[in-house]
């Protein structure tokens, strides 16, 4: 059986190198999956992409539809169809939930698309604030971002598990959203306890990757010496 892939537009070393313009029709890459995440323009929010449907964070707390005609810097989405499901009773912290998702998974290098959708009574999310020329690197941008904490919440986890050689193509490692039932609020997650919920798995024959093709695109420096560092410290709660 052929298993799907993850599509992905641009990759994380280009966004750690300040490349915020978009170049991807969000309407292509709805066309190309429909779950996932990426971010807006300029950075103005984190993206959720849930039931074919594109969810915007915003740093001011609020969360709107998508625009199919803006230009997204990065987003990977797939076709969602998961083969795994697993229910969970007892409450679990981060870490927890993903030490189960790992054993449940059984393969740290393939590609997972992740959904879990429960009740938390704790979520801290983030969301970047809209950036202007001349961007900065996002390193030094997230110092600025806003978080936010959730109390009792119920929505959905939403992203991938990609194995570690893939570092600055995309996050190595867990790369989670959240997006209330409500749609009311969400954003990249720092941090987490399950209630309780159910776990959607899918297992992915690996990755397409399309690049930019801008003239700030051809001349970025898109790796250094700090890039596994700096995607760390930007995906974890020490970006400030």
């Amino acid at each position: 059986m052929n298993q799907p892939v993850i599509h992905q537009f641009s990759v994380v070393n280009a966004l750690m190198a300040g490349l915020y313009d978009g170049s991807f029709p969000a309407r292509e890459v709805l066309a190309a999956g429909d779950f996932g995440v990426g971010c807006g323009n300029a950075l103005n929010g984190e993206l959720v992409v849930i039931d074919g449907q594109i969810f915007r964070c915003t740093d001011d707390g609020n969360v709107t539809r998508g625009d199919p005609d803006e230009l997204l810097p990065f987003a990977e989405v797939v076709a969602f169809a998961p083969t795994a499901s697993h229910e969970f009773s007892a409450r679990l912290d981060r870490t927890g939930l993903e030490a189960w998702i790992t054993a449940l998974a059984g393969n740290p290098n393939q590609f997972y698309a992740i959904r879990v959708d429960g009740e938390f009574e704790h979520m801290l999310v983030r969301e970047p604030v809209r950036q202007h020329h001349p961007y900065r690197p996002l390193a030094e941008v997230m110092s600025t971002q806003r978080e936010m904490t959730l109390p009792t919440t119920t929505g959905s986890l939403v992203g991938f598990w990609a194995p570690p050689i893939f570092q600055g193509i995309s996050v190595a490692g867990y790369h989670l959203h959240y997006l209330d039932d409500a749609r009311t609020h969400g954003g990249h997650t720092l941090d987490y306890t399950l209630s309780r919920g159910t776990l959607h798995l899918q297992p992915l024959a690996g990755i397409t990757l399309r690049l930019p093709t801008t003239p700030a695109y051809a001349a970025a420096t898109l790796i250094s010496p700090t890039s596994d560092a700096d995607i760390r410290r930007v995906e974890s709660r020490s970006a400030r």
